[in-house]
């Protein structure tokens, strides 16, 4: 078999790395004779730090699922690379415990996993199953395992039947995807082998893998743990990568790698060092932040007018959408709704979505109870909203809005880092649906 570290774009790294030695071979021969210069100098420098992350992004995928693979855990893109780094450290120690436990405490941090999540739910064929899996990551958060492992597990079938029509569980699928790090056969081509695994024998006895047959036809009743939730919901989240590179038509490619000229080797080179010159201030920027502590009532009303929550805050954009939903301007409000959540998704749409969620109810009041900020990109904005039902009947609910900092892309980037506007995740408004719903 081969390894993660041969597929096309480690190879085209590999060439960058030799590009870069070439490069630098023949400056330091020209240095011999007096030709300095300092930018080329500090480019050079950089470019060896970037060798170096690019050495590790070779090695640590592969060494990834050597050691946790059949413990349930693969390698995957949007898997936080120094969290893989990390992991391979303690095993290559004989930490592997260890190493476990904080991969068991990352897919429990509810922000991470929101956003992640969010990511997913743009994928056309798992937005059917976003309400259900919401549902499941807050059995899984609050503990409650014997309801989020059977509901990971079904979602992963279906999810993936309807991109291959064949489950992911179903004999002879084939879930290899050319030039990928989920889709390698080391990733969740193995998971579904060891999760499919038959499990014929009933017992009570605690697991620690979430066998797919022992639990849904009822053998393996000590499923219910953190770590088979946890690696249930890790398998999901990987098969958001490998869909993604399915549905760009990645599946059945075999394509050869043709080494760079020298040329396009320093194009790259110089690319990845601006890139990760990019990386490091925005982790600098990061590393400043800090949460603010707001009392309503004291430091900002706790209902009024936008321009007096200050500018560029969460608050601000959630006084905005509650404003805009008293007068029915649902346009408006789908500005402020999440382009990264809803790509594809035109403002007509999206205010079409927004009108059907407030139907039969009209917002007649409002007040914000707090506000936090819960990560340099992330805030919720707390609130009780009074709403008047068709009929005249008045309801009061208690609820949140959840917000990103979004760029004109809708990246998500750190407050104040660059230009950017706090958005509002629709999840989060869609729980507004069924308000007042069973209240005669």
């Amino acid at each position: 078999m081969t390894n993660i570290r041969d597929n096309y774009s480690f190879k085209e790294m590999e060439e960058m790395k030799k590009g870069f030695m070439e490069m630098k071979a023949l400056y330091d021969n020209a240095k011999r004779f007096g030709i300095k210069d300092k930018a080329l100098e500090k480019q050079f420098k950089d470019a060896q730090k970037a060798i170096k992350q690019v050495e590790e992004l070779q090695e640590i995928p592969d060494k990834f699922n050597k050691f946790f693979s059949e413990r349930g855990w693969i390698a995957y893109e949007s898997l936080k690379f120094e969290l893989m780094k990390e992991c391979v450290a303690l095993a290559e120690q004989g930490k592997i415990d260890e190493a476990e436990e904080a991969l068991i405490e990352y897919f429990n941090d509810k922000d991470t996993i929101s956003i992640l999540m969010a990511s997913l739910t743009h994928i056309k064929q798992f937005k059917p199953r976003r309400t259900l899996t919401l549902n499941a990551l807050d059995d899984h958060f609050n503990g409650r395992y014997y309801a989020s492992v059977p509901l990971f597990l079904m979602m992963i079938d279906g999810f993936v039947n309807d991109v291959e029509q064949k489950g992911f569980f179903a004999e002879g699928i084939d879930l290899t995807v050319w030039d990928t790090i989920a889709a390698h056969k080391s990733g969740l081509q193995t998971m579904s082998s060891i999760f499919g695994k038959g499990r014929t024998k009933t017992t009570d006895e605690e697991i620690t893998l979430p066998y797919r047959n022992g639990i849904l036809h009822g053998r393996d009743l000590g499923y219910a743990n953190v770590k088979v939730s946890a690696k249930a919901l890790a398998t999901l989240l990987a098969l958001g990568d490998w869909a993604r590179a399915v549905n760009a038509g990645k599946k059945g490619i075999d394509k050869e790698y043709v080494p760079l000229t020298m040329e396009e080797a320093a194009k790259e080179i110089s690319t990845a060092v601006e890139q990760l010159q990019e990386n490091a201030r925005a982790r600098a920027h990061m590393d400043k932040w800090e949460r603010r502590e707001l009392e309503i009532g004291v430091d900002i009303p706790e209902k009024g007018e936008a321009s007096e929550y200050g500018e560029d805050t969460p608050e601000t954009a959630v006084v905005s959408f509650l404003n805009y939903a008293q007068k029915n301007n649902y346009g408006h409000m789908a500005d402020l709704l999440s382009k990264f959540q809803n790509k594809g998704k035109s403002k007509g749409v999206l205010a079409g979505e927004l009108r059907k969620i407030f139907k039969g109810k009209k917002l007649i009041d409002y007040k914000l109870e707090a506000v936090k900020d819960e990560a340099p990109a992330i805030s919720e904005v707390f609130f009780c909203l009074t709403f008047e039902k068709d009929g005249g009947k008045r309801i009061e609910h208690n609820g949140k809005l959840r917000l990103s900092y979004e760029d004109e892309n809708g990246d998500i980037v750190a407050r104040g880092y660059k230009k950017a506007d706090w958005k509002i995740m629709i999840f989060e408004v869609r729980q507004l649906e069924t308000v007042g719903l069973l209240t005669n």
